[in-house]
């Protein structure tokens, strides 16, 4: 799965685009939605992505430095499964999570335990943190990747996140070189056209993209929220330097190519703001691409409202990978584009009580 939440109509036009599949049984008692939902940020159905935009959620808090809602951090905790993993959403957490099925892509999976991990180390629950990167440590691939359902087939988008949980971890030095290594071996070689050279496919062999380059990077750069590294500037990349400057190069030059403006893979007419905003925050986590960054947050700053929505409809997921790329980029969350739009309080604003 990718950073953006998608339906499964949607995901059948892309190749290689992740399906979601609603659980069956999957529709919530009253009860159990109260107790599911309340510390929940925003008030869609969470079937999907639950999981997902609450941690993209706590982690845009913790990168602009605002304190982290307790019951947000607490429902993020009842979530995890007992051996540490997470799924998209548990909709009775008094119940055990459902075993993995690459096939219908349901049951824990890496994108959201990645996603909690990181979000857990962010709020300070270490030992939660702890036994999510176990499980996914525990459901490596056996070609150093990871596929979207813990188990299932690797990919580059969800190596890529599952590398940034893990990476920051002594014990995972040996996972994370693997990890690495597969998402060198299904990088753009030097020979290919320039308009894709060195980017990432979503899975190795298909055709570069761009969403799976930035959340590749990210995973070759370090952890979120990310800390800007000091890296050479991507114009004096070559065939030789390292996979993560080498993606960084092409992601500099979609950004620069398309004024930050990123097509949507979907359709090509559109703008997939999120691809930017992602694009942006992993150009800043491999640092030398300052020019690259400032387009993106420009572009994203006058279609601010395109990207995350407004007032009840707002998105958290947004919202927090929005906050995450403007503090990474050098930008004021609390000022942010033209409209100098306070991105935190808008956030908080959709926190279910």
């Amino acid at each position: 799965m990718r950073f953006t939440k998608i339906s499964a109509a949607a995901a059948a036009l892309v190749v290689g685009l992740t399906a979601w599949v609603t659980p069956a049984g999957a529709s919530p008692t009253a009860p159990t939605a109260i107790r599911s939902t309340n510390g929940l940020f925003g008030s869609a159905d969470p079937t999907y992505d639950g999981t997902f935009r609450q941690s993209m959620a706590l982690l845009g808090l913790a990168a602009a430095k605002a304190p982290l809602p307790t019951s947000a951090v607490s429902w993020l905790v009842a979530q995890q499964c007992a051996n540490g993993s997470f799924q998209a959403y548990r909709v009775d957490i008094s119940q055990p999570c459902a075993a993995p099925n690459p096939a219908a892509f349901s049951g824990p999976d890496s994108n959201s335990t990645a996603l909690g991990a990181m979000a857990l180390r962010a709020a300070g629950r270490t030992a939660q943190a702890a036994r999510a990167v176990t499980a996914l440590l525990s459901t490596q691939n056996a070609d150093g990747g990871w596929g979207y359902t813990l188990g299932g087939t690797s990919d580059v988008n969800s190596t890529g996140l599952a590398l940034a949980a893990v990476t920051r971890e002594g014990r995972a030095k040996a996972a994370s070189a693997r990890a690495t290594a597969y998402l060198r071996k299904a990088q753009s070689s030097c020979s290919a056209p320039a308009t894709s050279r060195f980017g990432l496919p979503y899975q190795p062999g298909g055709p570069v993209d761009v969403l799976s380059s930035a959340q590749g990077l990210i995973g070759l750069s370090g952890t979120l929220p990310i800390s800007p590294t000091t890296s050479p500037s991507v114009r004096k990349v070559t065939c030789s330097s390292a996979p993560g400057a080498r993606v960084a190069a092409f992601l500099d030059r979609v950004v620069r190519t398309t004024d930050g403006a990123i097509p949507s893979v979907v359709d090509s007419t559109e703008t997939d703001w999120n691809t930017t905003a992602v694009a942006s925050l992993a150009l800043s986590a491999a640092g030398g691409a300052s020019r690259g960054v400032s387009i993106a947050l420009a572009a994203l700053g006058q279609n601010t409202t395109a990207y995350t929505g407004t007032g009840a409809t707002a998105s958290p997921a947004a919202l927090g990978t929005l906050i995450q790329a403007a503090a990474a980029g050098g930008a004021n969350p609390r000022k942010f584009g033209s409209t100098r739009v306070n991105l935190v309080a808008i956030l908080l604003a959709t926190l279910q009580k």
